[in-house]
């Protein structure tokens, strides 16, 4: 079972890492598709609050399972 939670710390870790410029990428589609000020100001949102948070914890979560954090 410790084998299976570093493996998904591993996969998690780099979940956090992908997700940035799969967030960017979408958000210059979208902005480009439809450049109004509400999809601005909505991917703004999302890049500068959401995306730090989601893939900070995911890293996090990953280097912990890594580390045997979660064996106990």
């Amino acid at each position: 079972m410790s084998v299976i939670k570093k493996l998904f710390g591993i996969v998690w870790a780099a979940m956090g890492l992908g997700i940035i410029p799969l967030v960017v990428m979408r958000a210059m589609q979208e902005i480009g598709a439809k450049p109004t000020e509400e999809n601005w100001i909505f991917w703004s949102i999302v890049i500068v609050v959401l995306m730090p948070i989601i893939s900070f914890s995911l890293i996090t979560f990953g280097v912990f399972a890594l580390k045997g954090e979660y064996d106990s």
